[in-house]
Parts: C-alpha cells; sequence; structure tokens
C-alpha cells in the first residue's frame, strides 16, 4: 500500500494499528455481549422452565387432592350404607333361622321344607358375607390419587456456551491487539537485549583481536619460511 508516495510511513502504520486496535476491541465487545446474551439467556430459560413445571404440578397436585377427597367421600357414604344393609339383612336372617327352626319335624315334607329353609337362609348369609367383604376393602383401600411429576428443563448448557465465546473472543481479540502492538513489543525487546548484547561484544572484542592477531601472525611466519626455502 502506497500513502504520499512512501511504503509503510509513520502515519500510515499509525492508522493500520488504530484499525487493528479497533477490531480488537470489536472483538471483544461482541464476545462479551454474544456471551452475555447466552449466559442470560441460559438462566432465564431455566427459571421459566422452573416456574412452568411448579405451576403445572400445583395444579396437578391439587386435582389429584380433590379426586382423592371425592373417593374417600364416596367410600365414606358407602360405608353408612353397607352398615344399615347388614343391620336390614341381619334381622332377615335371624327371622329366617328362626322359620327354618320353627319347622314342624312331623311333617311329611319337613325335610324338603327344611332345605329349602336353610338354603335361603344361606344366600342372606352369604349377602352378609359380601356386604363385609366390601367393607373391608372400602376400610383398607387406598384413596391416594397419584399423578406424575413434571421436572423443569434445564438450560445450563447455553450459559456454558456462552462464557466459552467470552473466553475465545477475549483470546482472540488479545492476540489481534498484541499483533497491533508488535513493533512497540519487537522494540522494547530490542531495547531490553541489545545493551546486554553490546556488552558481551564488548568483553568479547579484546579476545577475539587477540585470537586474529595470532592468526594472522602465524600465516606470516608460515609465509616467511616459505620464503627461505
Amino acid at each position: 500500500m502506497e500513502s504520499n508516495g512512501k511504503y509503510l510511513n509513520e502515519e500510515w502504520y499509525q492508522k493500520t494499528k488504530k484499525k487493528i486496535t479497533r477490531v480488537s476491541l470489536i472483538i471483544f465487545i461482541l464476545s462479551v455481549v454474544i456471551g452475555g446474551i447466552l449466559i442470560a439467556l441460559g438462566v432465564i430459560k431455566t427459571k421459566s422452565s422452573e416456574s412452568e413445571a411448579k405451576q403445572i404440578n400445583e395444579q396437578r397436585y391439587n386435582e389429584a387432592y380433590k379426586k382423592s377427597e371425592e373417593k374417600y367421600a364416596t367410600a365414606e357414604t358407602r360405608l353408612k350404607e353397607i352398615s344399615e344393609e347388614k343391620e336390614n339383612i341381619s334381622k332377615e336372617y335371624d327371622q329366617k333361622k328362626q322359620e327354618c327352626d320353627s319347622l314342624n319335624m312331623g311333617e311329611d315334607n319337613w325335610f324338603a321344607n327344611k332345605n329349602q329353609c336353610d338354603r335361603e337362609a344361606s344366600a342372606i348369609r352369604q349377602k352378609i358375607i359380601n356386604l363385609e367383604s366390601e367393607e373391608f376393602n372400602l376400610k383398607n383401600a387406598d384413596y391416594t390419587v397419584y399423578y406424575d411429576i413434571v421436572h423443569p428443563k434445564k438450560f445450563s448448557f447455553l450459559s456454558i456456551i456462552g462464557v466459552m465465546v467470552i473466553v475465545m473472543g477475549s483470546f482472540i481479540a488479545l492476540i489481534v491487539y498484541v499483533v497491533s502492538k508488535r513493533r512497540e513489543i519487537t522494540a522494547f525487546t530490542a531495547q531490553q537485549v541489545m545493551p546486554v548484547a553490546q556488552e558481551g561484544i564488548e568483553q568479547m572484542a579484546p579476545t577475539i583481536g587477540n585470537a586474529v592477531g595470532e592468526i594472522a601472525k602465524g600465516i606470516k611466519n608460515g609465509l616467511e619460511d616459505a620464503d627461505k626455502k
């Protein structure tokens, strides 16, 4: 890119650096905004789901409780009816037993009449037994009405994604920002390294100079010996 007829001049560098810095800031802001929205969305949806599940469970509980009360009230009414029926049928049974016991054994058809009367008494007794069985079942029945509990949905994965977006966006923004400051970082590194390197060179110069002198002296002596021969 050319600016004012010169490549990579200071003005162009500063503009480019500002652009890159602005890009890093935009990336960071976008990541924070998007990540924050995802986190908030996860929390809000989870709370909404919990509230909805609570409302549904309360409604189902009230309906189940009402049905349970109705079933219990019906059972209580039936138990009262059974008690009255048992009392009436017991009187009928006692009368039938007395009738059977009062049959005249001297009659010719006594045996047939006795059997018929006993069967009728047994049928009445069976009614009492059936009522007692029904009464027992009603007294020991479970009148609880059960219902399915609704469990709230969890949207924590949205919050996790939001955190990851913020972390990744911040990391990318940092890399872009470091790129915009690369020249300053390089200059700072050189500023820190050059004095050390210069000091090392200065310390090594006499040693290197002596070594070069010795090498040159050796070469000179070798040439002189060759000329003499």
